[in-house]
């Protein structure tokens, strides 16, 4: 398995933690992991080592549905074009 996904419900708030290389095979579970992108799950990119085309694709879509991302490093923020998380931590 190349990389892992912990979802944590906070309060009322899903949170999907992502760690490793999230790649083309992978998509299916974070897809399922998220739920419905418009419930505004905070996908925590903190732990994410490397992400493919597809990877980025998706996490754009699931941001445009409603999705937050958070913590972002700044390799995948600048494949995103969203804001880097200050200390690559948190957004």
């Amino acid at each position: 398995m190349t990389f892992r996904i912990t979802r944590l419900l906070d309060g009322q708030t899903t949170v999907v933690k992502i760690d490793g290389r999230l790649e083309v095979e992978g998509l299916p579970e974070l897809v399922v992991a998220c739920g419905d992108p418009a419930s505004a799950p905070i996908l925590d990119l903190a732990g994410v080592r490397q992400a493919d085309a597809a990877a980025v694709e998706l996490l754009r879509r699931l941001a445009a549905a409603g999705a937050r991302l958070a913590g972002c490093p700044p390799y995948l923020a600048l494949r995103l074009g969203v804001p880097a998380a200050p200390d690559g931590h948190d957004a």
